[in-house]
């Protein structure tokens, strides 16, 4: 076992220097309104994957840093302050890894959605171009992208809880970290 994890950490090392990045094949977002403005929700992120620019492998380097840096660090929360983070996972499920954020919020405002708690009208999602490229796939509100130039999302006045899933510019030539996790489960035992 010790030559196992000595083998993954001289591969890590070599894997630092190759260029790669992380992506997945969408993502699914809900988030619950209580009626001060706060509440609690959750972002699931589908098929994680390297997405390296150049011929070489990344994987390695990618994993690393999706532990690293987003399940153990705190990336995550610095690319989203204004979220209270109240748990992270990676998991395997149908055959892709998968990750599961869950957190909880002062006031959805912060979050990329307009809102006026003295309006009767329900909150609207204005934005969906983060770091992954993100186009509109599905929600349980009306998307008024296809007649505008912006990508939003409105829904009823006594809406409290907003769902909606993206779909990400994906490279075909990506690849699932599904192994790279595997061997880390293993390791970890």
């Amino acid at each position: 076992m010790k030559l196992i994890s000595l083998r993954l950490i001289a591969l890590f090392f070599i894997a630092v220097m190759f260029a790669g990045c992380l992506t997945v094949d969408k993502k699914e977002y809900s988030y619950k309104l209580n009626s001060d403005g706060s509440g609690e929700g959750w972002i699931k992120f589908y098929n994680i994957q390297s997405s390296s620019s150049d011929e070489e492998d990344a994987t390695l380097k990618d994993f690393a840093e999706l532990i690293d840096d987003y399940v153990k660090g705190s990336k995550f929360e610095e690319d989203n302050p204004a979220l209270q983070v109240t748990s992270k996972e990676v998991f395997e499920e149908g055959g892709k890894l998968n990750a599961l954020v869950k957190f909880k919020f002062s006031d959805i405002s912060n979050i990329n959605f307009l809102y006026d708690a003295k309006c009767k009208c329900a909150p609207i999602y204005y934005s969906m171009a983060g770091s992954f490229s993100e186009s509109y796939e599905s929600s349980n509100g009306e998307y008024l992208g296809e007649t505008k130039s912006i990508q939003v999302i409105k829904w009823p006045g006594d809406t409290k809880e907003f769902k909606f899933t993206t779909t990400v510019n994906s490279d075909e030539k990506a690849t699932s970290l599904l192994n790279q996790y595997k061997a880390w489960k293993a390791d970890q035992k």
